[in-house]
């Protein structure tokens, strides 16, 4: 068998909505943890040897932030070493390769956006793992396209959008039953760029057909806080919910958040290849298309 594009961590929310938009033009295979552990080089080979890709983008990763916290071992073996092992397979059989990263390689203390050649400082075992996962891949691969991506919502899996609106629902049920409703707190310090799956599919697409490779910054334009997110999620779908912004100290994590951890699309954009759309125009776009289903499913 060969293939256009193989696709791990098919079945989650980046994942799935790369097999939808590529599948259309292209030849398209997608593995998942059920077919394919990502910390078994040898599967890993085994797998990409088989399906025989021209690209393999690899979007599966342990991203349960404060779970990483207390599993570090579990995951830098996924996001670090099973990143690794992708990028040996693709060596070995001349592929190239896409590998999704993240804003929390950034500490958060800048009082501006990052950009590519901004150091990082990891804060987070996440953010560390997924640094150590890019270095891997740049220690085998010679043009790989590393795609540094932030605050990820869509269709599938679990995901702050999709938190609001059951949360939200939630309270307005409980205002028609004539009970006493408590504000939802969200946290207002933290800034970075909300971006939808789907969108950065299409720029994924536009990235390899520019030919363009190295590290990238991939998020959309624009800026919020959670909370400021969570306001335009309830906005667009009209749902009246009693929001109260809160502190980072007041929402207390495992995984120490960045404070400001907004990413600017810099060599994309010197590229003329940025085409990720402003937050709240993306955000309307997917609630405007998914946000009925989503509530139904609520």
């Amino acid at each position: 068998m060969a293939c256009d594009f193989l696709i791990t961590g098919c079945r989650g929310q980046l994942g799935s909505d790369l097999m939808s938009l590529l599948a259309l033009e292209h030849s398209v295979h997608g593995i998942d943890i059920e077919d394919c552990d990502v910390t078994d080089r040898e599967a890993v080979l085994k797998a990409v040897v088989e399906a025989g890709p021209q690209v393999v983008l690899h979007t599966a990763a342990y991203a349960e932030v404060d779970e990483c916290e207390a599993n570090r071992e579990q995951a830098m073996l996924v996001n670090a070493e099973g990143a690794g092992s992708v990028a040996l397979a693709c060596r070995d059989v001349g592929a190239r390769m896409v590998y999704y990263s993240t804003d929390y390689v950034f500490d958060g203390k800048y009082d501006r956006p990052y950009t590519e050649d901004d150091p990082p400082n990891p804060v987070t075992v996440y953010g560390q793992s997924k640094l150590q996962g890019e270095r891997a891949v740049q220690a085998v691969l010679d043009d790989p396209i590393i795609m540094r991506i932030s605050w990820v919502y869509g269709r599938k899996g679990h995901n702050f959008v999709k938190t609001m609106i059951r949360l939200g629902l939630k309270q307005v049920a409980a205002r028609e039953a004539g009970n006493d409703v408590t504000a939802l707190k969200v946290v207002d310090d933290q800034v970075g760029n909300p971006c939808w799956t789907m969108d950065i599919a299409r720029q994924t697409r536009v990235v390899l057909a520019g030919h363009l490779s190295g590290l990238l910054h991939a998020t959309s334009e624009g800026e919020t806080t959670w909370h400021g997110l969570a306001r335009a999620v309830f906005g667009i779908l009209a749902m009246d919910v009693l929001l109260q912004p809160c502190t980072s100290a007041e929402f207390v994590r495992a995984a120490q958040r960045p404070v400001r951890s907004t990413l600017d699309n810099t060599r994309l954009a010197a590229a003329g290849l940025n085409v990720m759309r402003n937050w709240k125009t993306a955000l309307e776009s997917f609630l405007h298309e998914e946000g009925k289903e989503l509530i139904r499913e609520c």
